[in-house]
């Protein structure tokens, strides 16, 4: 990347919710994920100043068998790749190797799936952030959001088949909301697909005290944009947002897991970037003059 690190700060919580017998989410942060073939805490916190970030929820399939395992396929996956996210010098090879990862992914859970002989899949929605940009990609319905002093974006985009009568005018808004196949994904890693997975792409760029949210459909299922909004809104640590985000959702009734990874930027890092370019210009500068010092001597 360009060397020059974006400051975070960063919570994420997954909860196994009210309805659930287990946990299928997980989550990825910078290295750490939820390995549920050992003891580890579903609550991570820190500050990191990194030249890239790689953020992360996987959900893995509810109406599939072992999908904490399709999910943690998901992660460690992440984890394997995120050096080859991070050595990315632009735009253009950050998305190629995140869709050389994705389709790792995808093989490594349908490989499990052959040996084990159960169908298993997990969604996956994955920020990439750096100074010169924000890579958002996703498969499957973990929405990814973006606040900044202007508002609230989404960065996803639903891969299921009601999103896809939605956007082709077979149904309203409204009727996809409510459709029984609003939760049906079109995508998602562990899919037998020959046309390969096609995730949804989303870029934009960040600003100090904008701040990123990733989360499962256990969020958004009952919680609007608004909500999500206001609790973005907030100036208390990401630690406490997120906890709040979760205990929005349990008292609107959320049935399913609760994931939510969460990141305020402290430090954008151009600050750094401009300081060094000036320093730059002020070498090139005294050099330029120094030669031209130099120049008047031998022609006076």
């Amino acid at each position: 990347m360009n060397g020059v690190p974006v400051t975070l700060e960063i919570a994420a919580v997954t909860d196994i919710g009210q309805k659930r017998a287990s946990n299928q989410d997980n989550f990825y942060v910078n290295g750490c994920y939820i390995d549920h073939y050992n003891i580890a805490a579903e609550r991570f916190e820190t500050v990191d100043s990194m030249d890239t970030h790689v953020l992360a929820v996987c959900d893995g399939m509810g109406g599939h068998a072992d999908g904490d395992v399709a999910a943690m396929i998901g992660v460690s996956t992440i984890s394997d790749y995120a050096a080859t996210l991070s050595a990315g010098g632009s735009l253009e090879e950050t998305e190629r190797n995140a869709e050389e990862l994705l389709q790792a992914a995808n093989d490594r859970i349908l490989e499990q799936s052959r040996v084990t002989g159960k169908k298993m899949g997990s969604t996956v929605s994955m920020l990439v952030v750096a100074t010169d940009y924000v890579y958002a990609c996703n498969l499957g319905d973990s929405e990814i959001y973006h606040k900044h002093q202007y508002g609230i974006d989404r960065l996803s985009k639903p891969q299921t088949f009601a999103q896809a009568l939605l956007d082709v005018g077979a149904i309203s808004e409204n009727q996809a909301s409510h459709s029984y196949i609003r939760n049906q994904l079109s995508q998602y890693l562990g899919m037998e697909n020959r046309r390969g997975i096609r995730p949804n792409r989303q870029y934009t760029s960040i600003r100090n005290g904008d701040m990123l949210l990733i989360c499962s459909d256990g969020i958004t299922d009952v919680l609007q944009r608004h909500a999500i909004y206001a609790s973005l809104s907030s100036e208390r640590p990401v630690k406490d947002i997120a906890d709040a985000l979760i205990e929005k959702a349990l008292r609107k009734g959320s049935g399913d897991n609760l994931t939510v990874v969460i990141a305020r930027v402290l430090d954008d890092g151009r600050a750094l970037r401009l300081r060094r370019r000036l320093t730059m210009l002020g070498v090139v500068a005294a050099g330029v003059i120094a030669l031209l010092f130099l120049l008047g001597r031998l022609l006076g």
